[in-house]
């Protein structure tokens, strides 16, 4: 289906754009609004968070924004540019000690680690050869490439491989020595005790480090499939959250992975960065986030979603008696 081609508007036709689907401008003016649009974002992002609220179905208000305020779609993208920061921060660490695990692992293991990295490539050989090539002509990592490019290592390639062909990496890696790190019946399906929740963490980054709204998703629709970690939902359940709260949040694949992120986060990290991290993001969230709390007091969409969200916080800033 061809979407329809929309017209150029500036920044003025973009406020009368927003007047005439029935956004409010008594909290911020229209002046605001203006200077607002010119110098710190632009309207496409702004308008995205309009998905969280209801449209008027008839009368002389048909199809126009019940009860929203420009200041309303600033918050929430000033909160959304918050939250996405935090994520990243926090996978990022997660990848981190993900790779300290293994590296842990692999020391208590037969292989030599170079055996493992030579079936890794060779199972997707052009794709890691227009990585490294894309790699060596950066900065960051042409040193590494350019030394070992022909005999890498486990913990040498782990410093210049993504995010995603690390979990590759991770999955490889307990394949061939389920025997030895294996506790669980079922031996076939082992691919490391963590490798189902990487994915989810592995997204969210993803969309928090190329600066998608995420806020947006509060309201995804129905048929988006993804894969449920019914591990994170028992562990919530058994520390208190209820299940109605659960399969209704849980439901959001941005919910989701958000929880799976904190779970995950509290497997691998040290006491000391869990209790560090999850103090912060209580912080942000009995703060900054609920600094304009009447604004969201009658969207039940927004609101039951920051309450599940704290509760989760919540469970983990209670296990660490922080």
């Amino acid at each position: 289906m061809e979407v329809e081609r929309k017209e150029k508007l500036n920044v003025a036709e973009q406020i009368q754009h927003m007047k005439n689907k029935g956004i409010k401008f008594n909290i911020e003016n229209e002046e605001f609004a203006a200077e607002y649009l010119t110098h710190n974002t632009y309207y496409f992002k702004l308008k995205a968070y309009e998905k969280l609220y209801n449209k008027s179905p008839s009368g002389e208000n048909k199809n126009k924004y019940i009860n929203l305020e420009f200041a309303y779609l600033r918050d929430l993208a000033t909160i959304d540019s918050l939250l996405r920061k935090k994520i990243l921060s926090i996978a990022i660490d997660i990848e981190h000690y993900l790779k300290v695990a293994l590296l842990k692992d692999f020391n208590n293991s037969p292989e030599d680690g170079y055996e493992i990295i030579k079936e890794l490539i060779s199972k997707n050989e052009e794709h890691f050869n227009n990585e490294l090539a894309a790699k060596l002509r950066g900065r960051a990592c042409s040193d590494l490439i350019q030394k070992y490019k022909n005999n890498f290592a486990i913990w040498n390639i782990i410093e210049i491989i993504s995010f995603k062909d690390f979990a590759n990496l991770y999955s490889l890696f307990y394949t061939r020595n389920k025997e030895t790190f294996c506790v669980k019946k079922n031996k076939d399906k082992f691919r490391g005790e963590y490798y189902y929740l990487i994915n989810p963490v592995r997204m969210l980054r993803n969309a928090a480090a190329h600066n998608n709204c995420l806020l947006i998703n509060l309201n995804k629709a129905p048929n988006v499939s993804f894969n449920f970690e019914h591990k994170v939902s028992k562990f919530l359940g058994e520390n208190g959250i209820k299940n109605t709260a659960l399969n209704k949040q849980l439901s959001k694949p941005v919910v989701h992975d958000f929880c799976v992120m904190l779970y995950l986060f509290s497997c691998i990290a040290p006491k000391s960065a869990q209790q560090h991290t999850f103090s912060e993001l209580r912080e942000l969230f009995l703060n900054r986030i609920i600094k304009n709390k009447d604004y969201y007091k009658n969207n039940p969409l927004i609101s039951s979603a920051y309450d599940f969200m704290l509760k989760v916080i919540n469970v983990f800033c209670e296990i660490l008696e922080i």
